[in-house]
């Protein structure tokens, strides 16, 4: 792949003019040592509160982390005033649904009582097919999956019969188109709809907790101090937000996020049943996917995108969870997850699918399998931009990521 060929895909992710007039602007009053949007926990607390007349955070243990998050925002993340505005914004949502959680958890204690038995989770390094495997998996009527409109606004907990109806959808919607506007390349790295499955990383950014925020920004510091979490509390706390999320809704929960892959001691301490699939991929193949979605996304929230640096990060990030996930494996044989080659589920879904019920002893039924291969048809019909990327295009060699994978 030649180099031009990398620029012009990077070409076709260019923001709007308007968008570079503000961020110019508001570089200029950095030079003039005005910030006109900064982060602060005491205000960002003060207006969630503000906003929902709430005040009971639950667990105030999520405070340190949005005391490191904020630190290295404001220290390293090198961020456009377009940035600075949307993640002001994302922070103040986190910290009104967090309230909101709290209270609808206190108005009906009974929902902590709901039962999450058996949940499907996939996970594995990104880029690995966790995405595919997921909403075709999401085909099967007897699951209940998280929908991006529900991730980004869980209360009032979701009804299951308003599902098509539910005004959220359109907000959900909205923000999406924001996002696509911002960074026009984003929809072909990364499919995402308001009413199509969608990973559970959103949900543990209520605890502050996320890779999200990492995907979003050049934050180690944050890294670091994630790095280190075990991580038992969050999952905690994620489970009480899918007993939430089951209040209304009926289903066995079909859970996908590659971030489990790096903590699944605690996810398997707080669903000691768990199903998990772990897909399986090329890593020489997946770093630069990863990275390539990586700098998309971070343009929405800096004009001063560092590739090599993308790669430097992610390299970490990526390999911390991989040897985390080898390590647990290597600890615990007697757990049972279901390895899942990538190539062979692209080539051959159905089977593959057969094979992930059969080891967990369930069995796919006659109506699942033929939405499953409805889902395909139609999946093969659409007119998808090629995704294109490389090693180089981030500072990276073969022989540097297979020797970290090692």
């Amino acid at each position: 792949m030649t180099q031009q060929t990398l620029r012009s895909t990077l070409e076709n992710n260019q923001s709007p003019w308007w968008v570079q007039w503000i961020n110019w602007g508001g570089h200029n009053l950095e030079k003039l040592g005005i910030q006109p949007v900064q982060f602060s926990e005491a205000v960002l607390l003060a207006t969630a509160q503000k906003h929902t007349q709430l005040s009971d955070w639950g667990d105030e243990a999520f405070r340190e982390g949005l005391q490191t998050l904020i630190k290295a925002l404001n220290q390293e993340a090198n961020l456009s005033l377009i940035g600075r505005l949307l993640i002001r914004k994302q922070l103040v949502r986190l910290l009104k649904n967090r309230l909101t959680i709290q209270a609808t958890l206190k108005q009906h204690p009974d929902i902590l009582e709901l039962s999450i038995q058996r949940p499907l989770i996939i996970t594995g390094l990104p880029r690995t097919g966790t995405t595919f495997l997921q909403r075709l998996l999401a085909q099967d009527p007897k699951f209940r999956w998280l929908r991006f409109w529900e991730l980004i606004a869980p209360c009032p907990p979701p009804i299951q019969a308003n599902v098509n109806t539910d005004p959220r959808i359109q907000s959900g919607q909205r923000l999406i188109q924001q996002y696509q506007t911002l960074a026009p390349a984003i929809s072909t790295a990364h499919r995402i709809d308001a009413e199509i499955p969608e990973e559970e990383n959103h949900l543990f950014e209520h605890a502050f907790a996320s890779v999200l925020f990492e995907l979003r920004s050049h934050i180690p510091t944050y890294d670091q101090w994630l790095q280190q979490k075990d991580m038992v509390s969050e999952y905690g706390y994620f489970r009480q937000q899918l007993q939430l999320l089951s209040w209304q809704w009926s289903g066995q929960w079909l859970l996908k996020a590659p971030a489990h892959l790096g903590s699944l001691d605690a996810l398997f301490t707080v669903f000691p049943d768990a199903c998990v699939v772990q897909t399986h991929r090329d890593p020489c193949t997946v770093m630069p996917s990863i990275c390539s979605l990586a700098a998309i996304i971070h343009s929405v929230y800096s004009d001063r995108i560092d590739t090599a640096q993308i790669g430097q990060d992610w390299l970490k990030i990526l390999t911390h969870h991989y040897h985390q996930g080898h390590r647990f494996r290597q600890q615990h044989p007697d757990v049972r997850i279901c390895d899942v080659d990538y190539n062979r589920l692209v080539h051959n879904p159905l089977a593959t699918v057969r094979q992930i019920y059969e080891f967990f002893g369930d069995q796919l039924s006659d109506t699942a399998a033929h939405a499953m291969e409805q889902s395909l048809t139609r999946n093969s019909k659409l007119n998808k931009a090629s995704h294109r990327y490389s090693l180089e295009q981030f500072g990276l060699t073969a022989a540097q990521v297979n020797e970290s994978f090692s």
